[in-house]
């Protein structure tokens, strides 16, 4: 009897209310909802992971406190139309996508000589992805441009119309290869990015067993987190 007696209590108290078509509302009776709290300056931004890491103020600078504000700037990037133009550097002047194809010509010879893998001896310069005239040819001060551009974008790209989920960029290397792309792109919990960009960075296509699914062969030995899940709710394991 007393469930009976509350919910008999508590649809007298929902039959004051209504879900509109009876009358005006009550402006006194509104719910009075906080305001939105104010942003603060944004201090991070990770569409494609790894980027700022490994592709900003790495290897050729030494120098702290300019490792420092070169991703703190790119971090505090808040407009994606300017992106690619956001200085990092005044002296000399150096905007990100500058930036990125400079040190996209360190990591381009990682494949030089033998893969740790199965794929066996790489070309190493000249064959990052987007590479302008491919390896073997006369590099110029354009010749990663393609590709910094790109990833100066910063936006992961996922194709909507496609149920599969397990190739990490592969909405853009369908663009790269002119094949298209059979699965949806973006980024699965337990894709390892970190082998899969030095793979697409050092060697291009080359750098992944195709027939595997896009396995990358240019690898630092270190697996992605085993407390994740592709398909089990939360997804990420606990903090």
């Amino acid at each position: 009897m007393k469930t009976i007696r509350l919910l008999s209590t508590t649809l007298l108290v929902l039959a004051g209310t209504s879900c509109g078509g009876g009358g005006g509302s009550d402006p006194a009776a509104a719910p009075n909802f906080p305001a939105a709290p104010t942003l603060g300056a944004q201090i991070d931004r990770l569409g494609r992971p790894a980027i700022n890491a490994m592709l900003n103020a790495t290897l050729r600078d030494t120098d702290a406190a300019t490792i420092v504000a070169k991703k703190d700037a790119y971090n505090q990037a808040s407009e994606p139309a300017t992106w690619a133009t956001t200085m990092l550097t005044t002296t000399p002047a150096r905007t990100v996508r500058d930036e990125i194809a400079i040190n996209l010509g360190i990591l381009d010879v990682l494949d030089q000589g033998a893969f740790p893998n199965t794929m066996g001896a790489g070309a190493g310069c000249g064959t990052s992805l987007f590479y302008n005239g491919g390896a073997g040819t006369t590099p110029t001060a354009t010749s990663y441009d393609a590709l910094a551009g790109m990833l100066a974008d910063d936006m992961l790209h996922v194709d909507t119309t496609k149920t599969a989920c397990n190739v990490y960029l592969a909405v853009e290397l369908g663009v790269i290869t002119g094949a298209g792309n059979t699965t949806c792109g973006g980024r699965m919990p337990t894709t390892d990015v970190i082998d899969f960009s030095y793979s697409a960075l050092a060697a291009g296509l080359a750098g992944f067993d195709i027939p595997a699914g896009f396995a990358p062969l240019v690898v630092d030995g270190v697996g992605p987190h085993a407390d994740v899940s592709d398909a089990v709710f939360p997804f990420l394991g606990t903090p």
